[in-house]
């Protein structure tokens, strides 16, 4: 119906149709389940099989039209996208707790309903007089609705099929000012076998508080080759101008020739590199022997003091 030419990956032969999908997927909706069949596509020269909604045929469709492929797969069970775009508010309590009492309740609904409808039909069978069977007929059982841990699965599925197109978006509203920092507070945090395994994340974000970019590594300020680049690619691919001013912790400034972070973002030749307001108050501070000291607080209020000051202009719109 839309004309294309699908092509395999593996040798760029055409695609064609080899009968039927085996697998048929079941499609958690709001109100009840619904079944999706497919058919196989098959390259006459490798003699490569591939589903007809698997991601390498859906990457070759027009967005307008891909974005018509009505749900989203996993191994086992898929979901309609419908669902998953209640979960995308999170701040007005739309989490997958919620979602899922709600699809409780509209497949319990729907189940009570076709059960009504199964023992009407029943009825009809029944002789009046007659002896009823030794084994009445039993209602259809209610499927079971996944838990929240799938829902939640499936929605960072969804999640990541639009990523780029999130950073794009991130990428080309916002970016004049960046500032890229260092913890070890997320480190301490992760579990499992990823624990143990990184030290420190570094992040760049820009002056609405978002994050552009995050990175896990070993040592602070080590392997941030690969980050810096990234970020560079992503504001050249947004036809972006190159952010104007960067604020960082640490390695601005430089006794003899160019400092790390201009080593770092080399195809901005324009950025101006400045210590973060915060760092350099700390610089204040490096002789108070610790943080629990009751004056180290008020001795950091007083120094924020004497270096911001109100804009008038917020002031009064206040």
């Amino acid at each position: 119906m839309w004309g294309y030419k699908l092509s395999c990956t593996a040798c760029s032969h055409r695609l064609s149709g080899a009968g039927l999908y085996r697998t048929v997927r079941r499609v958690l909706d709001t109100d009840g389940w619904y079944f999706m069949a497919t058919e196989y596509l098959e390259c006459r020269r490798c003699k490569k099989k591939v589903a007809g909604w698997s991601q390498d045929i859906l990457d070759q469709l027009h967005c307008t039209h891909r974005d018509q492929f009505p749900a989203i797969l996993t191994y086992r069970l898929s979901c309609d996208k419908k669902l998953i775009g209640q979960m995308r508010e999170r701040t007005l309590g739309n989490g997958a707790t919620r979602l899922r009492k709600y699809l409780l309740e509209q497949h319990g609904n729907t189940w009570l309903e076709r059960s009504r409808l199964f023992m009407f039909a029943v009825t009809k069978f029944i002789t009046p007089g007659a002896e009823p069977p030794a084994t009445p007929p039993l209602l259809p059982r209610m499927t079971p609705v996944p838990g929240t841990k799938w829902l939640l699965s499936i929605y960072a599925r969804e999640v990541a099929s639009r990523l780029e197109e999130t950073k794009a978006q991130i990428t080309s509203i916002f970016g004049s000012i960046l500032k890229m920092d260092s913890t070890k507070k997320v480190t301490k945090k992760l579990a499992g076998a990823a624990a143990g395994m990184a030290a420190w994340v570094t992040s760049v974000g820009n002056e609405q508080g978002q994050i552009l970019i995050s990175v896990l590594t070993a040592a602070e300020g080590a392997g941030l080759h690969p980050m810096a680049t990234g970020l560079m690619r992503r504001y050249r691919d947004a036809s972006v101008s190159p952010p104007l001013v960067l604020y960082v912790d640490r390695d601005c400034c430089s006794h003899g020739g160019p400092y790390k972070v201009s080593l770092l973002f080399n195809q901005w030749d324009q950025l101006v590199v400045r210590l973060d307001v915060w760092h350099l108050m700390q610089h204040f501070a490096a002789g108070v022997t610790t943080e629990s000291h009751p004056l180290y607080s008020l001795f950091m209020a007083r120094l924020s003091f004497c270096i911001f000051e109100w804009d008038q202009g917020d002031v009064a719109r206040l």
